[in-house]
């Protein structure tokens, strides 16, 4: 595991050093440099596989091939043998020696034989081409620019391009929009004008002939049809020799274990795979939502090492440093905490993120789906539209009546209102902070943002909706290629990152996932039963009582939250802050909220307002900021 940058179309080998310490919590154990003309790559090493002859850069056997690597392809030793019964010879025990010499035989295919989480670059001097690569869940990031002078900039993280002065740091206003109802950033998008991420199972090939986007991969529903035991034994097996690779390390490996049923089947799993004693951790905040008994309960059951980590009150206290690494405003930065705990144990640690979307987790999305199903039965088609439009009107109105408190006749309306649109449908539901409708923003939004000129959010979603699947299995795709990626793996990369942690997600090993997209929605959510495939397979293995618990999702309570200490905050910071004296927000709405009684069901709207607190924290740093070299800067906000 390591942090990677680079540059194309410039030689500056202070740039360089400054591109790689920036990021120097991906990889402190070692650093390494490439540079030929107007071509340079650096990179931070986090020792975990061959500790003592992994240096990178990497080469070929005649050095005409250059590699700098972030992640693990844990198919590596197979893919070596094969390399090596065609001729190849090695130097080190590494995975990215791999990489390389698979691209030198195979080429930029290379990347459809790998099973893992990366983010590389490959410098081929012979053709002068920069080949950039991305793994096909997205596990691992890899960002992009060009500045206006044009040269050419990658790396790991945000910072590491905005050390080149000619990076404008502009705020993207498309992007705001994005924030402001999702909380994350999808797809391609950064807060940044002209900086992007480069998309899952993507690759990108640079040279002074310009630059060439290819995408590799593409999650597709391929239903098969067998008997329930069928799936219920290959579940096993492609589980069991996921966790068996992710397992592979030359360091301490652990598991988080929240209790639920995903990291309690990893931990169930890696059971049967080793005789060695796991490790697992649990956190939690000290609310009636905790799963730390239910977590103690697998811990017991598999006699693991267990360690819990409480956080009460004050989460919000280092929220400008973790902003600082993940480059982006952020909520739900508080693994941060659990990730420093971990890193004084291990230096990889498996999670169970991820089985949710392959598996069925979210109840109440396919329960508003079969709402929705059931609703378009009770309106005949040639009504819908006429139906559509008294339920805008109604709920337009009811909106800018000035109500703020949820309203169930305006979520009714909203299902008929977009009767004949899976698009907007699952905007209303893919987030429980929500606010997509126009007339709700035109309450939040200041002068600056035009809502006619701005990109709307459903652009980002309509590929996932534009094809004859039904809405479920929208929904499954959807939330697995935009939600799981943006959201949750970009948290956990950064603030395990941040700790110079390696994190692992077992249940997006690539045969796995694959095996996934065959299984019949109807074995993912049965008659109200989430991941009821999921449970079958694990119930030879885990205690009775974790197959048969709800849902819980982790997270502190953000009504608790915002009368700890979240609106305290706000009040300082909002009123003559960035957001409102650049004309992004208008301060009538969080002032409304924050003059409010105190209420559980006001909920919606204190997450947006702490994401706008966020978004205040990012500009200070960002935008605001002198420079972005130094995590201390800008950190006395809070004081």
């Amino acid at each position: 595991m390591c942090g990677i940058a680079g540059v194309f179309g410039l030689e500056d080998r202070l740039l360089m050093n400054r591109m790689t310490h920036v990021i120097r919590h991906r990889g402190p154990d070692e650093e390494g440099f490439f540079s030929d003309k107007n071509i340079m790559m650096g990179q931070q090493r986090l020792k975990i596989i061959d500790l003592h002859t992994g240096t990178q850069p990497i080469y070929n056997a005649d050095r005409s091939l250059c590699i700098i690597h972030s992640g693990e392809v844990y198919n590596f030793p197979e893919l070596r043998e094969q390399l090596e019964r065609k001729g190849h010879s090695f130097y080190t025990g590494t995975d990215s020696e791999v990489i390389v010499h698979s691209y030198e035989e195979y080429g930029p295919r290379c990347v459809e034989k790998f099973i893992g989480m990366f983010a590389f670059a490959i410098w081929d001097s012979n053709k002068k081409e920069l080949f950039l690569a991305r793994d096909k869940n997205g596990i691992k990031p890899l960002y992009y620019t060009i500045a206006p002078d044009g040269v050419f900039l990658f790396g790991s993280e945000i910072k590491s391009l905005l050390q080149y002065d000619a990076v404008p740091r502009e705020l993207d206003l498309d992007s705001f929009h994005y924030y402001v109802n999702l909380r994350y950033l999808p797809r391609d998008k950064t807060m940044f004008r002209g900086i992007k991420k480069l998309p899952p199972a993507h690759t990108m090939t640079v040279s002074e002939k310009g630059i060439e986007m290819k995408e590799y991969w593409s999650a597709a529903m391929n239903i098969s049809s067998h008997d329930e035991d069928y799936y219920i034994k290959q579940l096993d097996h492609y589980f069991k020799k996921a966790i068996k690779r992710h397992m592979i390390s030359d360091v301490p490996v652990g598991f988080l274990l929240s209790g639920g049923i995903d990291s309690s089947t990893a931990v169930a799993m890696a059971s049967q795979v080793t005789d060695e004693p796991l490790r697992t951790f649990c956190m939690g905040f000290g609310e009636d939502t905790d799963e730390m008994d239910d977590a103690q309960i697998v811990a017991d059951h598999f006699s693991t090492n267990h360690l819990n980590l409480v956080i009460k009150g004050n989460i919000l206290q280092e929220y400008p440093k973790m902003i600082w690494y993940a480059d982006s405003p952020k909520r739900n930065l508080y693994p941060y905490y659990l990730y420093e705990l971990v890193s004084k144990h291990s230096t990889v640690v498996l999670s169970g993120l991820g089985g949710d979307e392959l598996f069925g987790g979210y109840t109440w999305k396919y329960d508003y789906a079969a709402a929705v199903e059931k609703l378009r039965g009770n309106i005949p088609p040639q009504e819908r539209k006429r139906a559509s439009r008294i339920a805008s009107e109604l709920h337009e109105f009811q909106v800018r009546d000035g109500a703020i408190d949820d309203d169930r006749f305006i979520e009714y309306m909203k299902k008929i209102k977009y009767i004949d649109s899976n698009t907007d449908l699952y905007l209303q539901i893919q987030t429980l902070d929500e606010v997509f409708d126009d007339p709700y923003l035109q309450k939040i939004y200041g002068d600056k943002i035009d809502l006619g000129k701005i990109e709307p959010v459903r652009n980002a979603y309509e590929p996932y909706f534009d094809n004859d699947e039904t809405f479920l299995n929208q929904i499954y795709l959807a939330d697995y290629k935009i939600k799981m990626v943006d959201d949750f793996i970009f948290v956990d990369d950064a603030m395990s990152m941040a700790n110079s942690l390696e994190c692992r997600v077992p249940f997006l090993d690539n045969e796995l996932v694959d095996f996934a997209f065959t299984i019949p929605p109807s074995l993912k959510y049965n008659n109200g039963v989430s991941k009821y495939i999921l449970k079958k397979a694990a119930a030879p293995y885990l205690p009775r009582e974790v197959l048969k618990k709800p849902k819980k999702g982790f997270g502190t309570n953000v009504f608790l939250t915002y009368k700890w200490e979240l609106a305290d905050i706000a009040r300082q910071l909002l009123p003559e802050g960035n957001l409102v004296k650049e004309g992004y927000i208008n301060m009538e709405y969080p002032e409304r909220i924050l003059n409010h009684t105190p209420s559980p069901d006001l909920t919606k709207h204190y997450s947006v307002l702490w994401s706008l607190l966020a978004f205040e924290i990012w500009y200070e740093i960002y935008i605001n900021g002198d420079n972005v070299y130094d995590p201390k800067l800008k950190l006395d906000l809070f004081v």
